[in-house]
């Protein structure tokens, strides 16, 4: 079951519109706050889009399909524990983020604490995204190989290597213009996906009438409350502190745009969950032996190979695969501006003007690209475990401890940089320690239960020793003390709102062009597609789609064409 050569067609053109996009902004990138926040220009509902997709990749694809397709609803469950820690955002975190007035994630810490606090936390954020991101890597590799017939080590190598060259092309405009055509691609065959696995399985009374029992309760399989509370905490953690989608929050230009970029994502999540994971639920009926097989990894692959007509398998074969580009591509350009500006430009060339720091992020992009590649290399051999169980396992370790202190930092005046430290110190111990129990003790202990059990509870007991650390460390550092000086200008700056003259004048959407050319590019590779099909189902599929998208990408060239100022002036810097 391998792509025909309508599918090809639309993989190898959809990534000419990718690297296009890439292309065409590198050259209207002027300063590091163009590069590493859009000049403050992104509006809100493409922010809210890249917020969603810099947190959804085909490893989600893959490891969520796989959950619902193993244990049933509690993939959803699962999902849909992204939801608070969105609320959250809008609530309060994405306006604190907003008023930071930052361009990189860590940037706030020296104004906050001191030198050393934003070192740290510079620094001990790295290790985790890479790791991520090579899960990341590996999961778009083993789709392409199961899709295209490749060994599963080329494929992630080829990955991970157009990834590093995209990543050299742009910064956070080409990023979220990239993860809006993705979306609008994915959208589509989904939304296409869901129908058809009903009616392949015989209408939706067949399609969930032969389910095992209790597979559509709210927890299944080996997960549990315990696991989901402290998945859940995870999630609200990273939605709010990660740098890729903090980076987001501070994109737009205010904090009132900040919040609805959270809301959007929100929604997104809400919707976006059944309809991606219930085709895994239906597959059981016509893919029923995969758990014997073990190959239920490779369930929503399947899913697309045997549902979707020729040419729509390309166009979500690219999607995913630009899905973790896209992602992949925010994290590097979110370290990279911690590695350029909070290290090399503070510590070494302090005096170097903005290109140079342009081309030095470009540098250590390629570095992080190559280590992550090698590291999805690594994980390719250890294939034997559970995906979803490997990203917990390396989030739950140092997800807490790296990262609640920053939030800390944004919303607890009294919080100290002793706090902070102590903080990161305890939940990194006990991190290492649930880690350790896990591998050496866990496995041979009789009657220790499950493990997914045992993975909610360290989840939890990492909060929880984060907090504690924190608290502990103010507290001894205190000693009846009052705010410093520098504690509350740094937050009389936060409480001051974003006022208009801080952000430059925009008008209309500047990437407009840019996002109806390429919607209207894909629309013609699906027609294409659709015309050197020999299937007559495929072909009316293909070009309905295209037609849409033909559509929807003249509407945006009208609405570039409406807007006034120059078409090319894409970023604007202050």
């Amino acid at each position: 079951m391998h792509l025909a050569a309508a599918d090809y067609l639309v993989v190898g053109g959809y990534f000419v519109i990718v690297l296009w996009i890439g292309f065409y902004f590198r050259n209207r990138l002027e300063a590091a706050k163009d590069y590493f926040a859009g000049g403050n220009q992104i509006p809100w509902w493409l922010a809210g889009i890249s917020h969603y997709m810099s947190s959804f990749s085909a490893f989600a694809f893959i490891a969520y399909a796989q959950i619902g397709y193993s244990h049933g609803w509690i993939a959803v469950s699962l999902f849909w524990a992204t939801i608070p820690g969105c609320l959250i955002g809008g609530l309060y975190f994405a306006k604190r983020w907003r008023r930071a007035r930052v361009i990189t994630p860590v940037q706030f810490l020296e104004a906050r604490f001191n030198g050393f606090v934003r070192q740290l936390f510079a620094w001990s954020g790295i290790p985790m995204k890479i790791f991520d991101d090579a899960l990341k890597v590996f999961a778009t590799g083993l789709f392409v190989s199961v899709a295209a017939g490749l060994n599963l080590h080329w494929s992630i190598a080829v990955c991970g290597l157009v990834m590093v060259a995209y990543t050299f092309l742009g910064g956070l405009w080409a990023l979220v213009v990239t993860d809006y055509v993705q979306f609008l691609m994915k959208a589509l065959a989904i939304l296409l996906l869901l129908p058809l696995a009903v009616v392949k399985a015989g209408g939706w009374q067949r399609s969930f009438g032969g389910l095992p029992d209790g597979f559509l309760q709210p927890m299944g399989g080996p997960f549990n409350w315990t696991y989901l509370a402290g998945f859940t905490i995870l999630m609200m953690i990273s939605y709010n502190a990660s740098w890729s989608l903090a980076q987001k929050y501070y994109s737009v230009r205010n904090e009132k745009e900040a919040a609805k970029v959270a809301y959007c994502a929100g929604a997104l999540n809400l919707v976006g969950a059944p309809l991606m994971i219930l085709p895994a639920l239906i597959g059981r009926s016509f893919l029923p032996n995969l758990v014997e097989q073990n190959r239920t990894a490779d369930v929503y692959v399947l899913l697309v190979m045997e549902l979707l007509p020729v040419g729509m398998i390309g166009i979500i074969m690219a999607a995913m695969f630009s899905a973790t580009m896209a992602m992949v591509s925010a994290d590097f350009n979110a370290i990279a501006s911690v590695l350029t500006k909070d290290v090399y430009h503070r510590l070494i060339r302090p005096e170097a003007q903005e290109k140079h720091l342009l081309n030095a992020g470009r540098w250590i992009t390629l570095a992080l690209g190559l280590l992550t590649t090698l590291l999805a290399l690594w994980v390719a051999a250890f294939r034997q475990q559970s995906l979803f169980n490997t990203m917990v396992t390396v989030l739950g370790l140092f997800m807490a401890p790296t990262f609640l202190p920053l939030l800390a930092g944004l919303a607890i005046r009294k919080l100290t940089w002793q706090g902070a430290f102590a903080g990161f110190l305890c939940g990194l111990v006990t991190g290492f320690a649930m880690l350790a129990v896990k591998t050496w003790w866990l496995p041979s202990a009789p009657g220790a239960g499950s493990s997914y059990l045992f993975e909610g509870i360290s989840l939890l007991a990492n909060t929880a020793a984060t907090i504690l650390g924190m608290i502990a460390g103010t507290v001894l550092s205190r000693a009846g003390a009052g705010p410093e000086p520098k504690t509350q200008q740094f937050f009389r700056e936060l409480d001051r709102p974003i006022a208009p003259e801080e952000v430059p004048a925009r008008s209309g959407n500047p990437a407009a062009s840019v996002l109806g050319l390429s919607t209207a590019s894909v629309g013609a590779l699906l027609f294409l597609a659709g015309a050197v099909s020999g299937s007559t189902t495929a072909r009316v599929i293909d070009f309905t789609v295209g037609a849409v998208l033909i559509v929807i990408g003249v509407f945006f060239r009208r609405r570039a064409g409406q807007s006034s100022g120059k078409p090319t002036a894409v970023v604007t810097t202050s």
